[in-house]
């Protein structure tokens, strides 16, 4: 998975938690969202910033690292996305998105 795609990927997540603790469907306390940060995304993003200062993206098997631990991160993420919506009672566009990036990495 190409950084512009994982990067899209958390910034659909994140738009999808703003819009969805603004409101339109169903509330959704933003009370609710920390956590998520806290516990799934800061630690992960801690970790590697760490270890990126450190030079472990310069190392082929540590980048490796990375991309399967960003990969399963993504995973987790896309099921808060699903749940977002659930929540929202809003339509769950996140493999929509998926697709949408896919489109514009292949077409450059």
């Amino acid at each position: 998975m190409s950084r512009r795609r994982r990067t899209a990927s958390i910034r659909c997540l994140l738009r999808r938690a703003r819009c969805c603790a603004g409101g339109g469907g169903a509330r959704f306390s933003s009370a609710k969202w920390p956590p998520v940060l806290n516990q799934v995304v800061r630690p992960f993003t801690a970790q590697w910033h760490r270890e990126s200062l450190a030079g472990a993206f310069d190392n082929p098997a540590r980048r490796g690292e990375f991309r399967a631990e960003l990969e399963a991160l993504q995973g987790e993420l896309r099921n808060y996305n699903r749940l977002l919506a659930r929540i929202a009672g809003v339509e769950d566009l996140t493999d929509l998105e998926d697709l949408m990036v896919s489109e514009q990495v292949e077409a450059g």
